[in-house]
């Protein structure tokens, strides 16, 4: 089978990680993968903050729990995480940011990583306590957080679910 597709259909959401470093050179490779993801109008609108330090990703796990109202909320134990942002004002920002995070995921599966896309920042990085602290550890002002991406290495294989019915139609 065509490597692309391979990658494509063996693809799985990872939650639960190994305690196991990712070399840097794999984060990069991974993140270099989003920043060749297509945008409109070519604008690359997206922008990317990885988060490598135990203590701060928990740090944001925290807030986000507590922005989520969600008390157990997890990051799945994830080595690295990153946040893939926007400006509020880039009319093809969420878009192009969720290129991006595709083209990293099918990264970290060729490379041998298990990723998960987590959308809860997106939801709650409004809310006072949440965006007081992204101001905090760096992200711009006027962000619009598009998700993040969990990012190890796998300690359990992602479940396989059948693709629905109905999902296709081909027009005349």
């Amino acid at each position: 089978m065509n490597e692309v597709l391979n990658n494509i259909y063996t693809r799985r959401s990872i939650r639960k990680f190994k305690d196991q470093t990712i070399p840097a050179d794999l984060i990069s490779e991974v993140v270099k993968a989003g920043t060749y993801a297509p945008s409109g109008k070519n604008m690359q609108t997206f922008r990317f903050f990885v988060m490598q330090n135990a203590d701060s990703i928990l740090a944001l796990q925290d807030v986000v729990g507590k922005g989520m109202e969600n008390p157990s909320y997890t990051f799945y134990g994830t080595k690295a995480l990153i946040i893939v942002a926007c400006s509020k004002e880039d009319v093809n920002g969420v878009e192009d940011g969720s290129c991006a995070l595709e083209n990293m995921m099918l990264a970290a599966h060729s490379l041998g990583l298990g990723s998960c896309w987590i959308n809860q920042l997106k939801y709650c990085g409004d809310k006072p306590e949440v965006a007081a602290y992204l101001d905090k550890i760096g992200l711009p002002e006027g962000r619009r957080v598009v998700g993040m991406l969990a990012l190890g290495y796998a300690d359990e294989d992602g479940t396989s679910h059948p693709r629905q019915e109905g999902l296709v139609t081909y027009l005349d």
